[in-house]
Order: structure tokens, then C-alpha cells, then sequence
């Protein structure tokens, strides 16, 4: 099912109004057929009451039925009156006078008539809510059901009409469902108990499930309401965004592929697998995917460390490399994790550790961008730093192991950090739960590289063992 994804003071708005315009409306059309029409036809109730209907459209006009002037009542205006009634061509030129100034003073009630194409569901709330007013309540006539409960669902709905930019707060969204929750279940118990308990697992159902887009576009289709256009408004936005974010996301892959490499190094009987993918940013869209020192501060910290970096001297440009190993089950992550933190003095002079994640093993690091610029050199690193990986790690070797790696480096940054000057990294501890927006974009381009290039095969976003390294 297809949600629809939103921030979250638009979602508080978005499923407030689908909940005022789904269940809510389903709700009093029901009541509305059954308690109010009973077993008359739509279009025939309006016939029958057109008189005060028409007074509460011509609020200061007296009509051919009228034997004084009008009380000013007003409760519909044109647009609604004209969606119950036809007006015809006058017939009875006595029953129409105008004044002074032109203006109508008097109108024919025999040429209005009540549209026989309408049914319950071509009102809104403030619709509904008008006629109950203008048949029943402004002439003191009974009906069944607490017009109080008509009042709280139009005054969430007009509340929803008026909220700026489609935003709501959370506050005013726990507020608002609960007042209108308790209406609806109210005009559902005038209906029956029967009708009460389908609609309470709904309103249930509907607090716990995610918005489906289909249903949103439901209600957009079936609603007469003007402030469905606030839906539409949202789901146009929001898809704007996700096409923007697949093409940022397809550039990142044709990066990826144009500058993807491989090799293989082995260690004893372990053997590591690399597919290196360089990054090369060059559109401001772009740079947002991977972060620079300079703008770490802005994003997520949670997957962040902090570097001190001296003022004084020639500092060397580094860029970011991210390793992602695909670890044997017999590896103890939490322990290689305080032991890459407690040594990465020790493993500075090949790459500079920033941060270790454990769920697979992610290590972000720093290198001199002149060693990226020199593959062999490069290669040279990387077999280095593993190495002493191993050896830190205490990492039996003796074990035919395939470890699976991918580097994914970013060229562009703007690090750059004093040679052999670097004070001692501070790391900050990540919750398991936490992880920054960063990360979960490049997990998926990743993952979707991966299932590009390997197949269905690709197991984890890691690809299968390549049949033949390339040396380096």
C-alpha cells in the first residue's frame, strides 16, 4: 500500500482531514438518509422545503407564497442553493416585482424546483449542517439527533479550511480528533448501536494505520467539500518531492557505476572482496548526499564525530571514505567496534577513522585526496589498513572467510586536517534506532546499485564474489 510521506505537523493535517472527510462524512450521510429523509427521496425533501430554503438564500425577499416580509435568516448562499434547486424562466410576471432600483423585492417560488439528479452525498458538512438549520432548527421544528454534534464536525472542518499552509500542531490535532471523534460516534448512535460499533473500529482502524494514498485520492473524488483541494495540494507537493528525489538518486547511480572499481586482497585465509564506487560531486544537489566537515553541523549528529583541527600550517585536502564490510556471524562487531575507536591512532597513517557503526560493520574515514589520486598507492592503504585491522582485532586468520567490502569515496570535501598534527578523535555513541537521513540515502542507493549491477542474487546490498579481481 502506498502511504503518503509528509512531515509531521502536515500529516497531523492531512489525517485530520481525511478523517472530517471520510469516516466523518460517511457518518452523516447515513444519518442524514435514515433520520432525516426516513423514506422519502432526496429531491423531494427539498421540495417540500424550498420555502425556507429560499429564505435562507434571499434572506430580504419575499416570495409569491409569503403573505408578510421575510425574517433576514441567510444561511445558504448562492452556490449552495444552486446546487439543490434549478431556477427557471419567470412564468407569472406578477409574482416578481422589483424596486426602485431595480433591485428584487419579490421573487416567484413556482419557477425554482429541486434538482431530482441530487442524493444525500452531494453535500458537505457546511451543506448538511445549513439545511438542518433552515428546515428544523430556525423554525423550531424536532428532529432526531443532537445538532451540537453537527456543530463540532463543522468547526473542525472550518478550522481545516482556514489552517495556514496545510499545517497543523500536534496539540491542535490531538484536540480536534477527539472533539470530533466523540461527534462522530454521537450522530452514529442516533442512528443505531449497530452503525456506532462499525464505526468505532473504523475511527480504531484509522488511528493506527499509516494514510494510504489510494484513500486519500478516494476521498478527493467523492468529496463535494472546496477544502479537498488542500489534499490535492499536499499529495502534489509531496510527489514533486519524490520525483525530485528519484532523479537525484538515478544521478547518484550513474555516478556510481561510471566510477566503480574492484580488487581483492587477501589476508592468511581471509579474503576481501572490494568494489570501490568514487563518488565525484560536482551539482549542489548533489553535495547534500554525503557531508562535508564544514556543514556536519547542520545535519543529523548522530552519525557524526568531531574533529579538532589546528589553525596554523599547510593542511592537506581529505576526502571521505566509507567502508561497509559484510561481517561472518563468529565476529564480535561490539568488540572490533571499541577496539577500532581504543587503536585509531595506530591506523591514522592509512586512513583516518571518524566513526564505527555496528549493525553490519560501517567504519567512516578520512584520506589525503593525493592518495586517492595514486591507485596504487590507494591499494597500498587499503591492504595496510586492513592488516592492522586484523591484527588489532585479534581477527583469526587461519579461517577460509570471504569478507565483502564496499568503499564508497567522496572527492569532494572540505577537510582538510594538518599532517601528523591531528589531536585524538572524539567519538560520540549512535543509538541502534537513530540513524541519520545521510546514511539511509546512501544505504539505498547502495542497496539499488547493487541489485543493478548483481541481480536478484545481491544479498544485503552487498554483491556476490566476483568471479575474477581485478588487479590494481
Amino acid at each position: 500500500m502506498e502511504t503518503v510521506p509528509l512531515d509531521e505537523d502536515e500529516r497531523y493535517y492531512m489525517q485530520l482531514l481525511t478523517f472530517t472527510l471520510g469516516i466523518g462524512m460517511e457518518v452523516l450521510h447515513i444519518y442524514f438518509e435514515q433520520k432525516i429523509l426516513k423514506e422519502e427521496e432526496f429531491y423531494m425533501f427539498l421540495e417540500k422545503n424550498k420555502h425556507y430554503l429560499f429564505h435562507d438564500f434571499y434572506s430580504d425577499v419575499q416570495c409569491c407564497k409569503c403573505l408578510k416580509n421575510p425574517s433576514k435568516r441567510g444561511c445558504l448562499n448562492k452556490s449552495q442553493f444552486l446546487k439543490l434547486f434549478d431556477i427557471n424562466p419567470l412564468t407569472e410576471q406578477d409574482h416578481f416585482q422589483t424596486g426602485r432600483h431595480d433591485e428584487i423585492i419579490k421573487d416567484c417560488l413556482c419557477r425554482i424546483d429541486a434538482k431530482t439528479s441530487n442524493d444525500v452525498d452531494c453535500m458537505d458538512i457546511s451543506l448538511m449542517y445549513g439545511i438542518i438549520q433552515s428546515c428544523f432548527l430556525n423554525n423550531r421544528k424536532p428532529f432526531h439527533g443532537n445538532p451540537k454534534f453537527l456543530e463540532t464536525i463543522k468547526d473542525t472542518r472550518n478550522f481545516l479550511a482556514h489552517a495556514p499552509c496545510q499545517r497543523i500542531s500536534k496539540s491542535d490535532f490531538d484536540s480536534y480528533l477527539a472533539k470530533t471523534e466523540k461527534a462522530i460516534l454521537g450522530i452514529a448512535r442516533a442512528v443505531g448501536s449497530y452503525v456506532t460499533k462499525v464505526y468505532k473500529r473504523k475511527i480504531d482502524a484509522f488511528k493506527i494505520n499509516d494514510i494510504s494514498l489510494n484513500k486519500v485520492k478516494e476521498i478527493i473524488e467523492s468529496s463535494t467539500d472546496e477544502v479537498k483541494k488542500n489534499l490535492q495540494l499536499l499529495i502534489d507537493d509531496q510527489q514533486k518531492n519524490v520525483a525530485m528525489m528519484k532523479q537525484v538518486k538515478d544521478e547518484l547511480l550513474e555516478q556510481l557505476i561510471k566510477h566503480k572499481d574492484e580488487l581483492s586482497i587477501d589476508i592468511g585465509n581471509l579474503r576481501f572482496d572490494i568494489t570501490q564506487y568514487n563518488m565525484e560531486m560536482t551539482t549542489p544537489s548533489r553535495k547534500e548526499t554525503f557531508i562535508t566537515q564544514d556543514r556536519m553541523s547542520q545535519r543529523n549528529t548522530s552519525c557524526s564525530s568531531e574533529v579538532k583541527v589546528p589553525e596554523e600550517g599547510q593542511n592537506p585536502k581529505k576526502c571521505r571514505v566509507e567502508w561497509r564490510l559484510q561481517t561472518p556471524d563468529t565476529w564480535n562487531l561490539n568488540e572490533i567496534k571499541e577496539t577500532l575507536e581504543k587503536f585509531s591512532g595506530v591506523l591514522r597513517p592509512w586512513f583516518e577513522i571518524e566513526f564505527v557503526h555496528v549493525g553490519s560493520l560501517v567504519i567512516k574515514t578520512l584520506v589525503p585526496k593525493k592518495v586517492l589520486d595514486n591507485r596504487d598507492q590507494m591499494k597500498k592503504s587499503i591492504q595496510a589498513f586492513l592488516e592492522k585491522i586484523v591484527e588489532v582485532c585479534h581477527i583469526n586468520t587461519e579461517l577460509t572467510t570471504i569478507i565483502k567490502v564496499v568503499l564508497v569515496v567522496s572527492y569532494e570535501s572540505d577537510t582538510t586536517v594538518k599532517e601528523m598534527e591531528i589531536e585524538p578523535v572524539i567519538f560520540k555513541q549512535q543509538e541502534e534506532s537513530n540513524v541519520c537521513e545521510n546514511c539511509q540515502q546512501k544505504d539505498e542507493i547502495i542497496s539499488a546499485l547493487n541489485e543493478k549491477i548483481y541481480g536478484k542474487y545481491c544479498n544485503d546490498g552487498i554483491p556476490p564474489l566476483y568471479s575474477k579481481p581485478m588487479s590494481v
